[in-house]
């Protein structure tokens, strides 16, 4: 449960906004000065009064008659989000997906560093995808601990996921970003994100259906 500036409790889904608004101030931030709340959320397909309850649980923000000076709000959002404080990260799962992600040069841009890839697959064990070694997955626990590990990218069939996140747990992650096929048992209370890209792809299926 986090709290706002006032002691109001921020929905989970305003806070994930958040980077939405950051990277359209990123790319606003060399074409105008400032912006008002309704342009915003024209912007972002909201309406003018919900970017100033979003932005209301975070400071104030704004100038009535002025609207939000880009630059100082990208700042201010930067810092809320942590931007430039370093997190060390992993990838559990050198596949199709955790390959690419190893890849991905917006993870070290963003101020995150990857610090190694884990897999099953003794053939993989020691090779390097974008000079990131891949490192044999019953060493993830005691890697984990030792290179103070913030977040993890579970990229992993759905039969062994449960089995990882626990390992991953059990060792002071503080967060995951959940590639798996299937969403994880953990306690409610710990941060997961999922992207289930077939459940997209499903919804967009139906949305495009006659």
């Amino acid at each position: 449960m986090i709290k706002g500036k006032d002691g109001s409790i921020i929905p989970k889904v305003v806070i994930e906004r958040l980077p939405r608004y950051y990277r359209y101030f990123d790319w606003l931030e060399n074409q105008i000065e400032k912006i008002s709340s309704r342009k915003l959320g024209e912007l972002m397909g909201s309406s003018a009064s919900q970017v100033r309850l979003d932005l209301s649980y975070f400071g104030d923000f704004g100038q009535q008659g002025y609207g939000y000076n880009i630059k100082k709000l990208k700042n201010e959002l930067g810092n809320i989000l942590h931007i430039d404080t370093p997190m060390n990260f992993i990838i559990v799962g050198a596949g199709n997906i955790g390959r690419a992600l190893t890849r991905y040069n917006a993870f070290t841009r963003a101020g995150f560093k990857l610090k190694g890839v884990f897999d099953v697959n003794p053939s993989l064990i020691g090779e390097k995808i974008n000079d990131v070694q891949i490192y044999d997955a019953k060493e993830l626990g005691p890697f984990v601990k030792k290179h103070k590990i913030d977040i993890a990218v579970v990229a992993v069939p759905k039969e062994t996921a449960n089995d990882v996140a626990r390992v991953l747990l059990e060792n002071g992650i503080k967060g995951i970003l959940n590639f798996a096929p299937m969403d994880l048992d953990l306690p409610n209370s710990f941060p997961v994100e999922n992207i289930h890209i077939i459940d997209k792809i499903l919804a967009l299926s139906f949305f495009i259906s006659d």
